[in-house]
């Protein structure tokens, strides 16, 4: 509901037909805060900061909670209910009833913990109708306003204030927060055994626009796995230190197979004829495009570094080819010359052992000259 709920039907003030009086004191007043209370503790401060801003008296703002109700822009609160089963298989007064009634105190609990930007300001658990359900009565805020008051009315702000943001009127944020609330509140009952009967709310029933986002989150799923593929053809380093003689083909692990490669592309392209509030895909989509001309430039650059490495190993084996060129033969005579000297000496030097000092003074002078 939109600002029609009714607290003091919530509260019992006065009781209604559908309610046993024998079982009213079974039901749970969690939290209760009038209204116009209510507001003063949220919006005074900001209110009091925005009038002292005003140079204009018809821009004065004196009570917030009425200037809410009579504009149209925004509900004054909201309120939800939550219900497990119905009379025939949850009936308030059955076993199954008490067992509903934890599960909702656990769920409202839970509640206002994961909804910071929603004030309750009256929660009612009633066990004295059909049914077990509750009651939620609250003031969607957001801060850090800049237009308005910093601190103001707005279930939209506030509920992107939590993560939480709608794609167009068929799907709004309200019905994606609520969406979740069902689901946490699944999720508690089947901590007790309890599974939901999802009726009506078959896969089937999808809004056109969720099923066209159920379809989209399918294709890049399948897109993210052919980028998948195609970023694991990675080069192996270690061919290009094995170089040999003989031409190296390029193998598989250098080249991108074609056949990825179309299937990227044909993915790709499916995207570009898509709505244009399909952004975030189209997004992804370029992103997709960047990597491959990555992978294609890192490819070329490879394909590059390989011919270079062979060109030098040629290089090294026509070098290798003059080694013996004329001026190395004339050093190795030289050389040897020098060799052919060294035993001329050291033969005269024995000489000079054998027969005596005379012939070795003269052999030092024949020796000097070396």
């Amino acid at each position: 509901m939109s600002g029609d709920g009714v607290v003091a039907h919530n509260r019992r003030t006065y009781i209604a037909e559908n309610v046993d009086p024998t079982r009213t004191h079974l039901n749970i007043e969690y939290c209760y805060t009038p209204i116009e209370e209510a507001y003063h503790n949220l919006f005074d401060e900001a209110l009091a900061e925005f009038n002292a801003k005003q140079k204009r008296k018809d821009r004065y703002v004196d009570n917030y909670y009425e200037k809410i109700c009579k504009g149209k822009q925004e509900k004054p609160f909201y309120e939800v209910i939550f219900q497990i089963g119905n009379k025939d298989d949850m009936a308030a007064a059955s076993e199954n009833g008490e067992l509903a009634k934890i599960v909702l105190d656990k769920f409202y609990h839970s509640f206002v913990e994961r909804n910071p930007q929603l004030h309750v300001y009256s929660a009612h658990l009633h066990m004295d109708e059909a049914t077990p359900h509750i009651h939620i009565d609250f003031i969607p805020f957001t801060t850090g306003s800049k237009r308005g008051l910093s601190t103001r009315v707005s279930l939209k702000q506030a509920l992107a204030d939590q993560g939480i943001t709608g794609e167009g009127r068929s799907l709004t944020e309200r019905d994606l927060w609520v969406q979740k609330e069902k689901e946490t509140l699944a999720e508690i009952m089947l901590e007790h055994g309890i599974e939901w009967e999802q009726k009506g709310e078959h896969r089937e029933h999808l809004s056109v626009l969720e099923f066209k986002r159920e379809k989209r989150k399918e294709e890049l799923a399948e897109l993210e796995q052919t980028i998948e593929r195609v970023q694991q053809q990675q080069v192996s380093i270690k061919s290009v230190e094995q170089i040999e003689a003989k031409p190296l083909p390029l193998t598989s692990k250098v080249a991108v197979e074609r056949e990825d490669y179309q299937t990227l592309v044909t993915a790709a392209q499916k995207y570009v004829v898509q709505e244009k509030q399909e952004g975030k895909l189209k997004k992804l989509l370029k992103d997709a495009k960047k990597t491959i001309s990555d992978l294609k430039a890192k490819i070329e650059s490879l394909v590059a570094e390989l011919t270079a490495t062979k060109d030098e190993l040629a290089q090294y084996k026509s070098v290798r080819g003059q080694l013996r060129t004329a001026d190395l033969e004339q050093e190795n005579d030289r050389l040897r010359k020098r060799i052919r000297t060294y035993e001329d000496v050291i033969s005269r030097n024995n000489l000079w052992h054998l027969f005596g000092k005379g012939y070795g003074t003269a052999h030092k002078r024949d020796n000097a000259r070396y």
